[in-house]
């Protein structure tokens, strides 16, 4: 019954696309004023907060980057958005460190960061082809605006060239993320032609490998 009630929430959930999540709030609209506002922070208070980020994912350096460079790395690219306080980024930061496979899957397949949208910081964004590369700094609160960044934690990911094939916001257990993960990985998003089957395929994949571990 409790695990018949667990799949019908993240059918739902997923079928929605994240619609029903447990996340933390973040309801303070971004000025549209920030995109020029990088001289509004002194250049001491910037450099100061350049590492302060590096304590909200201790214990997990060998998983995520340090976010002065973000880029893809020829791998695919998770960025998780977090914030001071969200209880649901310790709990999902908790069962990276718990889950050994999970942990070395992303260490394997991804190019992982965690942004902490409490600390300003200037971010170094490379994505792209060798063709046809692009390069732009961006402020932390600028990086969040991109990718309209509300509940945290939120989970992006980018294809090799930086390309969003998904964002999911809220906490996911780590059956499912473990699940997510490597829908992404073994690249069974590929197979969907728009938005909408990609959500099908992903609620299906999900759904086969809960089913699967009994």
């Amino acid at each position: 019954m409790k695990k018949s009630l667990l799949i019908f929430v993240w059918t739902l959930a997923l079928g929605a696309f994240a619609t029903v999540f447990s996340g933390c709030g973040n309801d303070d609209k971004i000025d549209s004023s920030v995109i020029s506002s990088g001289t509004q922070v002194s250049q001491t208070t910037q450099e100061e907060s350049q590492d302060l980020d590096k304590k909200s994912y201790a214990g997990l350096e060998d998983v995520f980057q340090d976010t002065k460079l973000i880029t893809p790395d020829g791998k695919y690219m998770m960025m998780v958005f977090g914030s001071n306080g969200c209880p649901y980024c310790e709990k999902l930061k908790e069962d990276i460190k718990n889950v050994a496979q999970m942990r070395q899957y992303i260490k394997d397949n991804f190019t992982a960061y965690y942004i902490n949208m409490s600390y300003h910081k200037m971010h170094d964004f490379k994505v792209g082809t060798p063709q046809d590369p692009k390069e732009i700094k961006f402020s932390t609160s600028q990086l969040a605006q991109v990718y309209n960044i509300r509940p945290t934690p939120t989970i992006i990911f980018a294809a090799t060239d930086g390309k969003t094939i998904l964002e999911f916001p809220g906490y996911i257990p780590a059956p499912q993320f473990s699940a997510m993960l490597k829908f992404i990985g073994e690249g069974e998003w590929k197979k969907a032609k728009d938005q909408k089957e990609l959500r099908n395929l992903l609620q299906e994949y999900v759904l086969k490998t809960s089913a699967s571990r009994g």
